[in-house]
């Protein structure tokens, strides 16, 4: 399974934007008068009261009943609590220090992330050695993934420290003797955790769909209830009925699951376009809201949506040369598998167009 195109790791990942003062510099720049009133919004949501909330809270960022401004919240709590960070005892200054990381490999800074880490000078987390093995594998450091997965062993169940590893050396070669492995555990599993089973069986799915077997990964991803998954293996779903060319499966469920698309994932809103392409639709609601998507992240240089600015200018609105900006731009921060594809497919597609 491919950490970064995904992020699937139940109980370490998400992700999120950290604080933002752009506005403020540019507000300073102008000479702006801070007197006069250029927006207005509703009143923000409750604060974050403690640690454990955050987590929960980031947490439910990758499921489709997200608000869409989980991660916001996140961020201002962090940042807050970073403040009283002496006061923190030993275990609430690592968990700190994980959610702060999350948040950073979240928008893509790796390097910034793996640095925030060292702050820990003991880790007893097996969601910090999860995240260490996640950015290993996105920056294409598989050897570096085994290790940390190795390290989860005694510290969290056997399924996930062997699911992890299984996960990295497949990152490298997607081999069917490697899900084989994984796929011969399923058998013990009986009194794995809800979310450690969920998470094994979106490893299987996603392993069964790079080998081809489409349908397979169907039959793993149904061991969830479906507005259950996370948006993950949504994605994951999706891809596999593309496989198996069911593309108008995928519409009627994501318009069952998704009424409000102005909160929608991006990536599930892409998935949502190709398929009404697939069919023949040209123009839609999701294509619109996707286009605006789109825009912003081309206008911001979004690194940490760069792949999915990539593919929609490859498959739903073509413009190859934007394509293979976003291609390299995201290849200089993930370099897995998925993403040396991304940017391979880009530069073919560019050359046959300036070549044309």
């Amino acid at each position: 399974m491919k950490f970064v195109k995904y992020s699937a790791l139940t109980i370490a990942l998400a992700s999120t934007s950290l604080a933002l003062t752009a506005g403020l510099v540019y507000a300073q720049s102008q000479n702006l008068d801070f007197d006069t009133v250029i927006a207005t919004w509703q009143p923000q949501q409750q604060s974050i009261a403690n640690i454990d909330e955050a987590e929960k809270v980031l947490s439910s960022s990758r499921y489709l009943s997200a608000a869409g401004d989980e991660r916001e919240r996140v961020t201002r709590f962090a940042n807050s609590t970073r403040k009283n960070f002496k006061r923190l005892n030993a275990g609430q200054r690592e968990r700190l220090v994980l959610l702060e990381a999350r948040l950073l490999q979240g928008i893509h800074q790796f390097e910034q992330a793996q640095q925030h880490l060292k702050q820990i000078a003991h880790f007893r987390s097996p969601a910090a050695y999860l995240l260490m093995a996640d950015i290993a594998i996105q920056q294409g450091d598989v050897k570096k993934a085994k290790e940390k997965c190795e390290k989860l062993v005694g510290k969290t169940s056997f399924l996930m420290a062997f699911t992890c590893m299984v996960n990295a050396e497949f990152s490298q070669n997607a081999e069917a003797k490697i899900l084989q492995k994984l796929e011969a555990f399923e058998a013990f599993i009986s009194n794995a955790r809800p979310s450690e089973r969920q998470w094994f069986y979106e490893v299987l799915a996603d392993m069964s769909l790079q080998i081809g077997n489409a349908k397979a990964a169907l039959q793993y991803l149904s061991q969830t209830k479906f507005e259950q998954l996370p948006i993950s293996a949504i994605l994951v779903w999706a891809d596999a009925n593309f496989e198996l060319g069911k593309y108008e499966a995928v519409t009627t469920k994501l318009v069952q699951v998704m009424p409000n698309i102005t909160k929608a994932d991006d990536g599930l809103l892409l998935k949502w376009a190709i398929a009404e392409r697939a069919q023949g639709i040209e123009t839609s609601i999701v294509q619109s809201q996707l286009a605006k998507n789109m825009e912003v992240r081309v206008w911001r240089e979004d690194s940490s949506h760069a792949a999915q600015v990539a593919t929609y200018f490859l498959d739903i609105e073509p413009d190859y040369r934007i394509a293979l900006k976003f291609a390299e731009l995201n290849w200089k921060y993930a370099q897995a598998l998925s993403d040396k594809n991304l940017l391979e497919r880009a530069r073919r597609a560019n050359n046959v167009s300036t070549n044309a």
